[in-house]
């Protein structure tokens, strides 16, 4: 019993020696040497997975999966946006012009959250739309006029909307949810 509480004795004692002479110094060098070579190899991961990300999303862009991203394919989240757009149509048919301009605002929002999913950047509908490519929605151009109202009401006071403007901008956003499996 004794030997072995020698040996640790010894051991402890060895231990502390290699900080009593100028050992530290040299362990303090390597201790550096290895920390930067930590740092290094840890910053090349950061700036890896930064890069692997983004060209994981760009190669997402433009993709029709809308109903996988929003998992619209649950007969429940399905008939959810199916009876929010028939909410939508319906108030793009009224009589009221406040409510007709409501519903394309509506739509636009919808619109814009669901391209924000599919990886596109950019403020607001607009900004995200100039980010999609030409084949990536084959509908684009329809999307474009019917944001094009959407800003006429938002940016110009005296805008009127008649209900054949609104169900038109409705149709063509209809369009591109229908493209995008959205409804």
């Amino acid at each position: 019993m004794q030997a072995i509480f020698d040996f640790y004795i010894y051991a402890f004692k060895s231990f502390l020696e290699l900080f009593s002479y100028d050992y530290y110094r040299y362990y303090l060098i390597l201790l550096k040497a290895f920390s930067f070579l930590f740092s290094i190899f840890f910053a090349f991961l950061i700036v890896w997975s930064v890069v692997r990300f983004r060209q994981i999303m760009k190669s997402m862009k433009g993709m029709p999966f809308v109903s996988e991203v929003l998992n619209v394919k649950s007969p429940e989240l399905q008939r959810k946006a199916f009876e929010n757009w028939r909410k939508i149509m319906e108030k793009g048919r009224s009589l009221d012009e406040n409510e007709r301009k409501f519903a394309i605002i509506e739509a636009d929002t919808i619109l814009d959250k669901i391209l924000g999913m599919s990886g596109y950047d950019g403020e607001n509908l607009g900004a995200k739309l100039k980010h999609v490519e030409k084949g990536d929605i084959l509908s684009l151009d329809d999307l474009w006029e019917a944001h094009k109202v959407r800003n006429r009401i938002a940016h110009e006071a005296n805008f009127k909307l008649t209900p054949e403007a609104a169900l038109s901008a409705l149709s063509r956003f209809e369009k591109v949810l229908k493209e995008l499996q959205y409804i």
